[in-house]
């Protein structure tokens, strides 16, 4: 996994940090991950219930981090802002164990998770900024061409993720995965530490939630 230095010096203050985990079993559901899904979200109410969105530090620092890369985040809300809405509203999506577990750590931490099944990457990812037009098609089915500048995640062969855009179908978490890559991903102004805090919860998530185990875990400098 490679960060390349376009990146820290568009954004100095961008902090990259993955896990690479393998051994998953991937499940609709399991035992004790939705209590420990109650207990973040009723923290959450307490902290930011009644708070107005626009009067949330967290909330600002994504969304003049969207319009940095020329996206307008009133059109297309950065998720940590999507999830946290949802979680106070219990209308948060669930998808399976995996992605589930990243989402959780996402609103707990205030940290874009991303997952991405390891098998399908081909070559060695790493992080960049799009230098010319080039298309891929999200989960949901859209193609979408990232701005030139924009950060994305890519492999030898195309993007795997793009920060705004969302993430590619061609990598997407299934029930035959069995080994993943995540990727932790701050705005400037959220500090390194809740980096390293959303990996520290995807650990402990995987192990008791995916039967994963962390083969590596590291920020990119």
């Amino acid at each position: 996994m490679k960060l390349d230095s376009s990146v820290k010096k568009q954004y100095p203050e961008l902090v990259t940090g993955y896990a690479v985990v393998r051994g998953l079993k991937i499940e609709k559901t399991v035992n004790g991950l939705e209590e420990a899904k109650r207990k973040v979200f009723g923290e959450l109410k307490k902290k930011y219930g009644v708070t107005p969105t626009t009067e949330i530090p967290e909330v600002g620092f994504y969304r003049e981090f969207y319009k940095a890369m020329g996206v307008d985040p009133s059109k297309l809300k950065p998720p940590t802002e999507y999830l946290l809405r949802r979680a106070i509203e219990d209308r948060f999506p669930r998808i399976n164990n995996l992605v589930d577990s990243c989402l959780l750590a996402t609103v707990e931490h205030w940290i874009i998770v991303g997952v991405y099944d390891l098998d399908w990457i081909k070559g060695e990812p790493k992080v960049t900024l799009v230098s010319k037009a080039e298309s891929f098609e999200t989960i949901d089915g859209r193609h979408v061409t990232p701005a030139i500048g924009e950060v994305v995640l890519r492999d030898d062969k195309t993007i795997i993720s793009a920060y705004t855009a969302g993430d590619a179908k061609a990598t997407m978490i299934t029930p035959q995965t069995k080994n993943a890559l995540i990727i932790a991903w701050n705005a400037p102004g959220i500090d390194k530490s809740k980096v390293e805090a959303a990996l520290a919860s995807i650990e402990e998530y995987v192990g008791k939630f995916c039967n994963g185990k962390i083969q590596e875990r590291k920020i990119l400098n």
